[in-house]
């Protein structure tokens, strides 16, 4: 059952979401080669405990950590390790943040160092996906509208979309109705209603669709060991229109990267 929002719970949830923002954009400073995601995690419960939070995902279902870090050929729910990070490689790192009773829940994935031309397009069009699928998220649409948008932007590229793993309702709980999954077809799915809140988060394979999970049981790999991408945003319906709560411009500053993407899904300018 989807849960609607009150205004004044998106704005809690904004909140949420914001906190997770700023960890992430935190942690752009501090990821690079030869530092390791256990690191990045500690960096990460710190920040978001000393910003009025708890981390979202430690204890969720039994989660070890406050990040999940998918290196490489890693698609999503990475457990931290001592391995330290090295040039070339790309990292998603997602994150979760509880404040208010309500959670905050998205990702992006790091470019480290001198990452191959084919790496770097994948990530590319993996983040446009993004965008391509919340412009479908409006009154009037389906989840396999956005489902839909998602899949053939990406496949047209040549690229696989993960079936196994979706994105979700957000709010009291981490994962509530409906599952948004980025693949189908248009007009199938529960209707969007005015106030709910979902996470939109494309993993893509460079190449097969087809993932694995390792014996941590939580790390999810492409079966093929090529790279995967993943990128997350969580998202109001708000007048009938998308309303971005999360961001990627704490990141973008940390990273001198000029952007206005998310412009178009904001009622509110966000100053950063």
């Amino acid at each position: 059952m989807i849960i609607p929002k009150t205004r004044e719970e998106i704005e809690l949830m904004r909140e949420s979401a914001l906190i997770v923002s700023k960890t992430l954009g935190m942690l752009a400073t501090e990821i690079k080669p030869g530092v390791t995601t256990l690191q990045l995690d500690k960096l990460a419960e710190e920040y978001i405990r000393d910003h009025g939070a708890v981390p979202g995902f430690k204890g969720l279902y039994g989660c070890p950590s406050t990040l999940l870090t998918s290196v490489n050929e890693q698609v999503v729910h990475g457990l931290p390790t001592n391995r330290p990070i090295e040039d070339g490689d790309i990292v998603s790192v997602d994150c979760g943040a509880l404040k208010n009773d309500f959670y905050g829940d998205h990702a992006y994935t790091f470019e480290i160092g001198n990452v191959n031309p084919e790496t770097k397009k994948l990530l590319q069009i993996t983040k446009e996906s993004l965008y391509v699928g919340i412009r479908e998220f409006k009154i009037g649409n389906r989840v396999e509208d956005v489902a839909s948008a998602i899949q053939k932007f990406t496949e047209a590229h040549g690229y696989g979309v993960v079936r196994e793993l979706v994105g979700h309702g957000l709010g009291r709980k981490m994962h509530e109705d409906p599952q948004m999954p980025n693949y189908g077809k248009r007009g199938r799915g529960k209707l969007f209603v005015e106030g709910m809140v979902v996470a939109i988060e494309p993993m893509i394979n460079m190449g097969t669709k087809n993932v694995r999970t390792l014996k941590d049981g939580w790390t999810i790999s492409t079966r093929d060991g090529k790279p995967s991408a993943h990128f997350e945003h969580d998202v109001a319906l708000v007048d009938g229109k998308p309303e971005l709560l999360s961001t990627f411009k704490y990141i973008y500053k940390a990273l001198g990267i000029e952007s206005n993407e998310e412009e178009e899904f904001r009622q509110v300018p966000l100053v950063v």
